[in-house]
């Protein structure tokens, strides 16, 4: 097990993951005769129809067993693997907390109107934190410990979620399916929904803690606007569910991303890692 561990947060560090199919076989609604999924030069990737993740452990003598499930955004047709995915793993390795990639489907190739690009997603969203959980022991992760963050639409992702978990099915013949889908926490990074000012989802009382970054700049020549954030935490807290929203007036869009250049040169916004683990211990009872 320790060898395991170590193997895995060696290959952290890089930036060279275990990359793991969310099932498998052909996930549900799986796209026979798709196009083949590419990796552009600068990080991003296109056409995907295999989700899987992506494991990227601390060292086994900083874990703090916590980790997170991280969706890139991309509008649905593209992820910002490297900007997303990987700075926020050199980031939070460090701290002690695990990153998990989640690479889930997009349009093109999936000829599906925002709706049903949401909800295909949610199955995704769905199985990788049943997944993450179902080996929380195999990695050090404490399965009580587990979030999702996403940036723009895999903000809208994390907060899909965070609206529409389900408990699992006991029953399952899958035992990765009797697994619960709630994330511990959820963390929205400038997000998206197609440009709405108002809030598109449904909350309720058992909703995890929800963390908000926004910067009042976004949303004016694209992006997404900070109303629909703000629309977020109220409705949060009229359920008495716990939400913190950090907002910046720089950042833009990108308030987010963890360049390395913005960490080292102390960017504000890109401060937002620690403001969400202080904030997460001030929660614990």
């Amino acid at each position: 097990m320790k060898l395991l561990l170590f193997l895995l947060a060696a290959c952290s560090l890089f930036a060279e993951p275990v990359v793991i199919p969310l099932w498998p076989d052909k996930p549900p609604q799986f796209m026979e005769n798709a196009p083949a999924e590419i990796t552009e030069e600068r990080g991003s990737i296109r056409n995907v129809t295999a989700p899987s993740i992506s494991l990227f452990l601390p060292p086994a003598e900083k874990r703090t067993g916590m980790a997170i499930i991280v969706c890139a955004g991309g509008g649905y047709g593209a992820l910002d693997w490297k900007t997303h995915v990987i700075y926020a793993a050199d980031v939070f390795n460090p701290k002690g907390v695990a990153v998990i990639g989640l690479k889930y489907r997009l349009r093109p190739p999936h000829k599906l109107d925002n709706a049903g690009i949401q909800a295909l997603t949610l199955l995704d969203a769905k199985r990788a934190m049943r997944l993450v959980r179902s080996r929380a022991a195999e990695w050090g992760i404490d399965p009580h410990q587990i979030g999702i963050a996403g940036y723009s639409a895999g903000g809208n992702l994390a907060m899909n979620l965070a609206a529409n978990f389900d408990a699992g099915s006991p029953s399952a013949p899958d035992p990765i399916e009797r697994q619960s889908s709630r994330p511990d926490f959820a963390v929205g990074l400038a997000t998206w929904h197609w440009r709405q000012k108002e809030s598109p989802f449904t909350f309720r009382k058992e909703t995890p803690p929800v963390f908000l970054v926004h910067a009042t700049n976004d949303g004016i020549t694209g992006g997404a606007p900070i109303e629909m954030p703000k629309d977020i935490r109220d409705d949060l807290e009229k359920l008495g569910v716990p939400v913190k929203m950090a907002i910046f007036d720089q950042g833009a869009h990108g308030v987010g991303n963890l360049i390395p250049q913005r960490v080292k040169n102390g960017f504000p916004p890109a401060a937002w890692p620690g403001l969400l683990l202080e904030w997460l211990a001030d929660l614990k009872p």
